[in-house]
């Protein structure tokens, strides 16, 4: 596996990844409409104009085997990047997106990618030593593997996605070495 920055041309790559991801991970908890519409292009209008306003200290990371985007995961550690967040500007690092190619998962390829995350945000001077992000409350799969890792969760909300209101579980990790070291497990 070969982790690398990625790039603004790198935006359609990304964009079929998580769109592949979602309509994975979330069949059954998102309207199948949803789904099965025009999310690549959604995916692809975000990724095409979010990558390209990343700062210095944020992080999308590629997994790469071979010519095959593996998995990818994005973090916004500058606070004008975290303003996507609505609900707050809560310190540290933000993992906006994690996502692991749907054939690839239980491999390890997520916690890899978290343990560079937090290598990376443990490296920042500038930001709160910690990470957090947004997942589904009814995403247990990945609810459990972020608790699995000392992730706890700070808060509940209620928020509009793919045309339903979903609830979703703020997940926080306050000690960095703490998770480096469950990532290395």
């Amino acid at each position: 596996m070969h982790f690398r920055r990625a790039q603004a041309d790198d935006a359609p790559r990304i964009a079929d990844l998580h769109t592949r991801s979602w309509r994975s991970a979330y069949r059954g908890l998102l309207p199948d409409a949803y789904l099965d519409g025009p999310l690549l292009q959604e995916r692809l209008i975000h990724w095409s104009a979010k990558l390209p306003q990343a700062q210095a200290d944020d992080f999308v990371l590629l997994a790469e085997d071979g010519d095959r985007l593996a998995g990818f995961i994005a973090v916004w550690c500058n606070p004008a990047s975290k303003a996507t967040d609505p609900y707050g500007n809560f310190p540290g690092a933000y993992v906006d997106n994690i996502h692991v190619d749907p054939d690839g998962r239980g491999q390890g390829l997520g916690r890899q990618l978290l343990l560079k995350t937090a290598e990376h945000a443990q490296s920042l001077r500038n930001i709160d030593p910690s990470l957090w992000l947004w997942v589904l409350t009814n995403n247990t799969r990945a609810l459990g593997f972020y608790q699995a890792l000392g992730g706890t969760i700070a808060e509940t909300i209620t928020e509009p996605l793919g045309g339903t209101t979903v609830e979703t579980h703020r997940v926080i990790w306050t000690d960095l070495l703490a998770l480096s070291a469950a990532c290395r497990r």
